[in-house]
């Protein structure tokens, strides 16, 4: 039966589990599937769990048009590197150029369970073996890449349309806690400073100014902290939410400022009028 391949925004590549039990009946449907799969859709390698089963299982066609099937695979021996030119249905539509290892030994087991090794020399075989064990673990080719190039990557699936869902913009942002919670913090601030005119009618505000004196004191500098860590995990979204307006340079600074210059006046007016 063909299956459905995972794609690029689809998150259901993760770290896989060994294949434990070579008497179920559902290893080698499970193979065969993937074989179907990869010819439906004119695949020469797959990890299962590109179909999304988490299991250690890979099936390469080889150039004869044979199937060559590696469960529990993994790599012992490597030698030499060169600059593999990679494509992958995962990221349909995407070249990468990954370093790869020329030559590599792999351990592996059989559909029945019988313990295998092989040493392969071809680049491309190598190169596609290694591609499929990246999946095995969890990673993509995008983890092989450094920052720049992941940028690239990642630009250039957004200007198909592709986002992650946690990429678009949310309507709510975390950091609006932080300006949430400092809003309330300057009106309190700001409350104070009606104390002087109130402590000829209050004899509790009288004998209290010096405490607020004390909280604004304190709310003073909790108000540039609060701003100090919004401005860096503005800067964490800014990175995860690259189209979002409201993650720019900009936009935080605005908000950092005005928030901060609120805080300065009712601190001037907290030192001029409460300050005994």
């Amino acid at each position: 039966m063909v299956k459905e391949l995972v794609v690029y925004p689809d998150d259901r590549i993760i770290m896989c589990g060994p294949v434990r039990s070579f008497k179920d009946p559902s290893l080698p449907k499970l193979l065969e599937d993937m074989k179907e799969t990869m010819e439906a859709h004119n695949l020469n390698a797959l990890s299962a769990i590109q179909v999304a089963h988490p299991f250690n299982i890979v099936v390469i066609k080889q150039k004869d048009g044979s199937y060559l099937e590696l469960i529990n695979p993994s790599i012992i021996q490597k030698e030499g590197r060169f600059e593999s030119i990679e494509t992958t249905s995962y990221y349909p539509g995407i070249t990468f150029k990954i370093p790869r290892f020329e030559k590599i030994k792999v351990l592996f087991e059989d559909r029945n369970g019988n313990m295998k090794s092989m040493t392969i020399e071809d680049k491309e075989l190598s190169a596609t073996i290694q591609r499929k064990l990246d999946y095995l673990s969890g990673a993509t080719p995008l983890y092989r890449l450094d920052q720049n190039q992941r940028d690239r990557v990642i630009q250039a699936l957004k200007d198909k349309g592709v986002y992650r869902p946690e990429e678009v913009c949310p309507l709510f942002s975390k950091k609006d806690y932080i300006t949430s919670f400092n809003s309330k913090l300057l009106f309190f601030m700001g409350l104070t400073l009606f104390a002087p005119l109130l402590k000829n009618y209050s004899p509790w505000i009288k004998n209290h100014i010096q405490s607020f004196w004390q909280f604004d004191k304190f709310a003073y500098i909790l108000s540039w902290i609060l701003m100090i860590v919004y401005f860096f995990y503005a800067q964490y979204e800014a990175k995860k939410y690259r189209q979002c307006t409201s993650c720019q340079i900009g936009n935080q600074i605005g908000v950092i400022g005005k928030h901060l210059l609120i805080a300065t006046a009712i601190f001037l007016g907290a030192l001029f009028f409460l300050k005994p």
